[in-house]
């Protein structure tokens, strides 16, 4: 089995309502996203899937320069940012196995949807 990683970068606004510090407030983050993408089967070239194509496919989901609170319908954490990007995805065919998103160098989320689709709860879905 194969994992491809992709990371890629937005920036964008969010606030937390009834956060008890300042993040309840708005605020921005230039936030870093991680795309695992697997696969066992590789193409003609050898690859599971081209780097360049991927990262296109990723960029085009992100909500780069956007207000989270107005983009999502969930409270825009770090959780489910991560989970809504990862659906995002989804909607454009695109499965990944995980998406983990940094707000800082030092807080981020990894997102892992349940093995068993039939079960699956994401916020906002």
């Amino acid at each position: 089995m194969y994992t491809l990683l992709v990371r890629c970068t937005f920036d964008a606004a969010h606030s937390i309502p009834g956060h008890a510090g300042p993040c309840a407030g708005l605020h921005g983050h230039s936030y870093r996203v991680v795309v695992e993408v697997t696969g066992s089967a590789l193409d003609e070239l050898g690859m599971v899937q081209d780097f360049m194509a991927l990262r296109e496919r990723i960029e085009r989901a992100l909500p780069d320069h956007r207000h989270l609170n107005e983009v999502m319908d969930t409270v825009p954490t770090a959780e489910n940012i991560a989970a809504w990007i990862w659906r995002e995805l989804a909607f454009e065919g695109l499965r990944a196995s995980a998406v983990t998103v940094w707000e800082t160098d030092e807080f981020g989320c990894r997102y892992e949807p349940p093995a068993d689709p039939a079960r699956q709860a994401l916020p906002g879905g």
